[in-house]
């Protein structure tokens, strides 16, 4: 009899373990709970296969990874870039996107996700704050080109109230830094510019606790020459991640080609995300920067010759145009509502212009608004790409200036460091050397002189012989100082110390 119920128990348990897998129970209670807690993992069909077995296969992270992409309020836009390989072949992928969301109650909307301008998939937002996934299969025209861009869109209305004072947000969404491309490839990933490409862009160099101060010196010299040719790097301190070595940086550096020559003048023509038609009711702001810290000399602009649109006011009403240059007013102007095109050349005074310049362009009406239902009427204004800065024979110089032209020409320009640096350390000075050093100019590591230093608290007391700068993280950024001869250098933070000839390197331990 116990032979039997042996046997029966045996059957009954393969009976059941025939049902699990025939019926997929398991898999369904699994999702079950992961949609129960994160809510349907979404998968959007396409022709196309998703990634296959193969080992051949790859991550690429967006470009940019460090900004985070968040759509707040209706409607919303923003778009992401991931840098295909170019190497190695994509043969099929997909894309995830790991999204957030947080929504009022009574709000309708969707998150949009466009590939080549086509619609790809949908997000319904529900209300709270939710976490979202869903995949996206990749054709080969998505692999065609060089790149991916994928658009984002937050469209939707609010929750239905009678007009008051609440300009609440009724929906934002963040675009997880998890969201990636998924790929298999037709051969390994094997080359450097391929592993650039697929960590968004992005050079990472291994840092570990334990390098020594030369080695490190030679990555920071690395590191920066990298930046100079507009690709991003990031100080990696994990002792077992797959960060680039010294030889790998060496090689990866090859296949990106060197910086051009020195910009002599800054860009005349504004920029063209100002351009193009504004709709509004109450006010239209235009925002434009100019930098006059470039690689080469700057001239300063003299005047703005600005070109506009407005459209054509009812009743009477007049347009008021004003122009701010750092919080200075420069330019005001009352404009007959019957008037369409204007057209004035506003001068820019030398004493208000900064190395980094903003200038704000504000239009309002003098239509009258009654409450807060009353939005007034709606108004069109339009600044025209003609619009540009009028640059004078006047040649902008500041300490950086300064210090660009005392560094270009100098060859090659030696770099040093007097202790071990922190890879947040590195990454600092990495920033302010690609900012200080001309692009033209050769980076070498410095054994026992050196032209910059890179100092800490920790480092020891060094004196000038000779005339210097300092370059330190100030109350408004990047801060240059030039020091007196004989002066001794400040060792409150992480600073770069450069002077014209050579500083001998103290012999310390790594």
């Amino acid at each position: 009899m116990r032979m039997i119920g042996i046997g029966l128990m045996g059957f009954l348990l393969a009976g059941i373990a025939l049902l699990l897998s025939t019926m997929n129970i398991l898999e369904k209670g699994q999702r079950y709970i992961l949609e129960a807690t994160s809510g349907p993992q979404l998968v959007f069909e396409h022709r196309t296969a998703s990634v296959s077995d193969s080992t051949n296969q790859a991550v690429l992270a967006r470009a940019n990874s460090d900004q985070p992409i968040i759509l707040s309020g209706f409607p919303a836009y923003q778009s992401a870039v991931f840098i295909m390989p170019v190497d190695a072949r994509p043969t099929s992928g997909y894309l995830q996107i790991n999204a957030t969301s947080q929504v009022l109650d009574g709000v309708e909307g969707v998150l949009r996700i466009s590939i080549r301008n086509a619609r790809r998939g949908e997000l319904l937002l529900r209300s709270g704050e939710v976490g979202r996934s869903l995949q996206i299969p990749l054709s080969p025209m998505d692999f065609a080109g060089n790149q991916l861009v994928v658009s984002f869109s937050l469209q939707g209305t609010g929750p239905q109230k009678q007009c008051s004072q609440d300009n609440s947000t009724p929906a934002v969404v963040e675009i997880e830094t998890t969201s990636a491309v998924f790929l298999t490839l037709d051969r390994p990933l094997e080359s450097a510019r391929d592993q650039v490409h697929a960590w968004g862009n992005l050079v990472r160099v291994a840092w570990p606790a334990w390098l020594k101060r030369d080695e490190q010196v030679r990555r920071l010299v690395l590191a920066t020459q990298f930046k100079q040719r507009g690709v991003k790097t990031v100080f990696d301190g994990a002792s077992n991640s797959d960060a680039l070595t010294t030889d790998g940086l060496r090689s990866a550096l090859t296949v990106f080609p060197s910086a051009s020559e020195p910009q002599t003048t800054p860009v005349q023509t504004l920029a063209r995300a100002n351009t193009g038609v504004r709709q509004f009711y109450r006010k239209a702001v235009w925002r434009e920067r100019y930098s006059l810290d470039g690689n080469g000399p700057q001239k300063i602009p003299s005047h703005l010759d600005l070109n506009m649109v407005f459209g054509r006011l009812i009743g009477g009403h007049s347009w008021t145009f004003t122009i701010t240059l750092n919080n200075r007013l420069v330019f005001q102007d009352h404009i007959d509502g019957t008037q369409s095109d204007y057209s004035v050349l506003v001068e820019l005074p030398d004493a208000m212009q900064m190395s980094h310049n903003e200038m704000e362009f504000v239009a309002t009406s003098s239509a009258p608004h009654t409450g807060f239902c009353d939005r007034g009427p709606e108004m069109v204004a339009e600044m025209l790409p003609e619009t540009q800065l009028v640059l004078s024979d006047v040649t902008y110089s500041g300490p950086l200036t300064e210090l660009r032209a005392m560094l270009s020409g100098t060859d090659p320009i030696k770099v040093a460091t007097l202790t071990s640096l922190t890879a947040l350390d590195a990454a600092l000075a990495s920033d302010w050397l690609s900012e200080i050093v001309p692009p033209q100019a050769t980076l070498k590591p410095g054994d026992t002189k050196a032209h910059i230093v890179v100092v800490t608290p920790d480092s020891p007391e060094l004196q000038l012989l000779n005339t210097g700068w300092l370059v330190f993280h100030g109350t408004d950024g990047l801060t240059v100082t030039r020091l007196d001869a004989g002066s001794e250098v400040p060792r409150s933070a992480l600073a770069l110390l450069i002077v014209p000839t050579t500083i001998d390197i103290p012999q310390v331990s790594s």
